[in-house]
């Protein structure tokens, strides 16, 4: 272990191991993408978006994609202008696409191992590092082109450089803060809650000069003035981020000419004609996107039905979804380090002192967010939404390890024991990590009675089911009736998410799948006695 030590001494050394994980988690990814499995139900309008922005066209036509996918189609618009044939046909395999994303998870890895060994040392920041690379849902979402590693990403990073500009004052510090605030605003509209968050975070790290300056006037005033000053300073950067990512597209639109759905915003128009003529400074489909996914949001309009433990919603959340969602879809060994970090630092006095210094900038987020997605948000369609959390978490995780010189040699082995563990878990499921779940549903075939939509099927193994029915001509995919036989059914389907939820009742109520393809379609073998036996008893047959 000295040796171990004195090995991994300098920065330089310990950022050569985490480049080193890094670069595997990298390859692992490539070598998921390389099978070009389908694409997602999104992927297409999300690559489309970003081609229309990187050609000039930043005008929506839905409410979701943001300017952030132009990246994923830069390699083909670079391919394109160099006029290389080859190179045309590279950049335009989607794979190179979601290569990007790829890329772009890399460096918020990179990230998580800098901000923890920041705060708690080497080996803690390199479990941070470790719970992140070995997550199968980062892995999943790190091969998409979508926006949901994007915001994870940004966020986070939005927050690293709100905590040292909190420490350190500077212009510069400052103005990164309120560049990466902007810039996270062009990955997801969940960002938006980005800038009550900063002022709450910032102001309670300040809680003690705070205190001070109320008991002096003039000192009150000076800090509140910095305050409106730093409120001045984010508001216009991310107005000029933002506007330069949506191109400035009609840009200052007057807010009577928006053609708002959602009803807060008709409302709004309504209730505040004053508002008619005034010059909006952040582009047209900037605003008509937060309208678009209040709207879609209020009406369930784009996603479908919900789904959790075998209950369908048609509008209205769950309760707690994206707590079950964890449960079920973050590896076991995560949750055990995860719940052993808070139990150990709020149970230290000593970790506590600094958490207005240091651990609220990775936690508000974290209990604001985790808040608002189980108990006031509708579009509960899979735990992508809630992955911006788990950068943060798993910075945060490190804190459990910022004893480690004096672990046990029993504490440092249960340690490692946890991700060898967590490697395992996750390998399992390679390289179908979104249906990943873990050994709480030990029966691959029954997940779907716990979660569907994008936690299972997202589309994504629609090419192993065209393989499955090339080899086996006789399986029947989705019947419109009742029949016996070997039948294949997606888990989307077969539960309700998009279709009549009464469709697949038959099936759904009465037989057990034998196998699954992909994890996304599920086999069932039925034999002419099962059909027989279910039509006496019920009326699926008639």
């Amino acid at each position: 272990m000295t040796h171990f030590n004195n090995l991994f001494a300098s920065n330089r050394a310990q950022n050569a191991l985490a480049i080193l994980v890094i670069v595997l988690f990298a390859f692992v990814n490539i070598a998921s993408v390389r099978r070009e499995f389908s694409l997602t139900r999104d992927e297409d309008k999300h690559y489309q978006y970003g081609w229309n922005v990187i050609n000039g066209n930043s005008t929506r036509f839905d409410d979701s994609k943001m300017p952030v996918s132009a990246l994923n189609a830069l390699p083909a618009k670079l391919a394109e202008l160099s006029g290389n044939d080859r190179l045309i046909r590279i950049g335009s395999r989607f794979y190179v696409a979601r290569s990007v994303t790829i890329f772009f998870s890399c460096l918020v890895a990179f990230l998580v191992f800098y901000w923890a060994r920041k705060l708690y040392g080497f080996i803690p920041a390199v479990f941070s590092l470790l719970l992140y690379v070995l997550d199968p849902n980062i892995i999943a979402h790190s091969q998409l082109v979508t926006t949901d590693l994007y915001a994870t990403g940004t966020i986070a990073f939005a927050f690293f450089c709100l905590w040292i500009f909190a420490n350190d004052r500077t212009r510069r510090n400052g103005l990164w803060c309120a560049f990466a605030l902007g810039v996270s605003q062009l990955a997801k509209y969940t960002a938006i809650v980005l800038y009550p968050l900063f002022l709450i975070a910032l102001l309670s790290f300040d809680l003690s000069k705070w205190g001070r300056a109320m008991r002096k006037k003039e000192t009150a005033g000076k800090f509140i003035l910095r305050y409106l000053k730093y409120t001045f300073v984010a508001a216009l950067v991310s107005i000029i981020v933002i506007n330069a990512g949506f191109l400035f597209n009609r840009t200052f639109t007057p807010f009577g000419e928006f053609t708002f759905r959602s009803k807060v915003f008709q409302d709004i128009q309504n209730a505040l004609p004053i508002l008619t003529q005034l010059r909006v400074p952040v582009p047209y489909p900037y605003l008509q996107g937060i309208d678009l996914i209040r709207f879609n949001e209020q009406t369930g309009a784009s996603y479908g039905n919900i789904y959790l433990l075998g209950h369908l919603s048609a509008v209205k959340g769950f309760p707690g979804y994206f707590i079950v969602a964890s449960l079920l879809k973050v590896p076991i060994a995560t949750q055990v380090i995860l719940i052993l970090a808070l139990i150990l630092y709020f149970s230290r006095k000593d970790q506590r002192i600094d958490f207005f210094r240091n651990e609220i900038f990775l936690l508000l987020f974290v209990a604001v967010f985790t808040v608002y997605l189980n108990f006031f948000y509708n579009a509960q369609i899979g735990i992508r939404h809630f992955l911006p959390v788990f950068p943060l978490l798993y910075v945060f995780s490190g804190n459990l390890f910022a004893g480690w010189k004096d672990f046990s040699a029993v504490q440092k082995s249960l340690s490692w024991g946890l991700i060898a563990y967590l490697l395992a878990s996750t390998f399992s499921y390679y390289p179908y990590n979104i249906s990943y779940f873990n050994e709480i549903v030990w029966d691959r075939t029954q997940a779907y009675k716990y979660l569907a939509d994008s936690n299972i099927d997202w589309g994504q193994g629609r090419k192993e089911l065209r393989e499955y029915l090339s080899n086996n001509p006789d399986a029947i995919y989705q019947p419109a009736k009742p029949r016996y036989g070997q039948i294949i059914v997606s888990v989307n389907n077969l539960v309700g998410i998009t279709i009549d939820p009464g469709k697949y009742a038959w099936l759904r109520e009465n037989f057990e799948p034998v196998d699954t393809i992909a994890y996304t379609f599920l086999i069932y073998d039925i034999s002419p006695a099962e059909f027989d036996a279910m039509c006496r008893i019920t009326d699926y047959c008639r």
